[in-house]
C-alpha cells in the first residue's frame, strides 16, 4: 500500500469515560471534524482537546462531560444535553446551541462568540472570563448563573435582569 493511500484509511477513536476509562463509543474517522454524532450518549466522556467543529452533536448527551480547551467551531449542539460539563477554555464560536441543556456547566474563559443559545438552559452556569460577544440569548434561562468583571456579554445584554448574578472579589 503507497504511502498515499495509507493516510485516507479511516482510523478507530475510541472516546472513553474520564473517570472510569470505559469506552463509551468507536468512531471510524481519521478525526473528530464533521462528524456525525447525532443523538449519542457521551455522557462523562473525556473529549478535552478535541476539534469537533463543523460536527453533529444534535441532540447528544455529553452530561458531565470533560470538552475543556475543544473546538466547537460552526458546531451543532441544538437540544444536546451538556449539564455539569467542563467547557474551560473550549471556543464555540459560531455554534448552534439552540435549547441545549448546560444547566450548571463551567464557561471559564470559554468562547462562545456568534453563538446561539435561544432557550438554551443555563441554571447555574458559571461565566468567569467568558466571552459571550455577539451571541443570541433570546428566552435563555440564566437563573443562578455567575460571572465575573472578565465576562464579556452581548451588546445591550443585561445578565442581572435575566436571573445571572455577579461574582463580587
Amino acid at each position: 500500500m503507497s504511502m498515499s493511500t495509507s493516510r485516507r484509511v479511516p482510523a478507530l477513536i475510541e472516546i472513553k469515560h474520564k473517570t472510569t476509562g470505559e469506552l463509551l463509543y468507536l468512531v471510524e474517522a481519521r478525526n473528530l471534524m464533521g462528524i456525525d454524532l447525532t443523538g449519542v450518549v457521551l455522557a462523562g466522556a473525556n473529549l478535552s482537546r478535541q476539534n469537533l467543529s463543523r460536527a453533529n452533536l444534535e441532540g447528544a448527551d455529553l452530561q458531565e462531560a470533560d470538552l475543556s480547551f475543544s473546538m466547537f467551531y460552526n458546531t451543532r449542539l441544538v437540544r444536546a444535553k451538556l449539564c455539569r460539563c467542563q467547557l474551560q477554555g473550549a471556543s464555540f464560536h459560531s455554534s448552534e446551541l439552540i435549547e441545549a441543556d448546560l444547566s450548571e456547566a463551567n464557561f471559564y474563559h470559554t468562547n462562545l462568540v456568534l453563538c446561539d443559545l435561544t432557550r438554551a438552559v443555563l441554571v447555574g452556569a458559571k461565566f468567569l472570563g467568558a466571552d459571550l460577544t455577539g451571541t443570541v440569548l433570546t428566552d435563555a434561562n440564566l437563573q443562578g448563573a455567575t460571572f465575573d468583571t472578565e465576562t464579556v456579554w452581548p451588546a445591550g445584554f443585561d445578565p442581572l435582569a435575566h436571573g445571572a448574578s455577579r461574582l463580587t472579589e
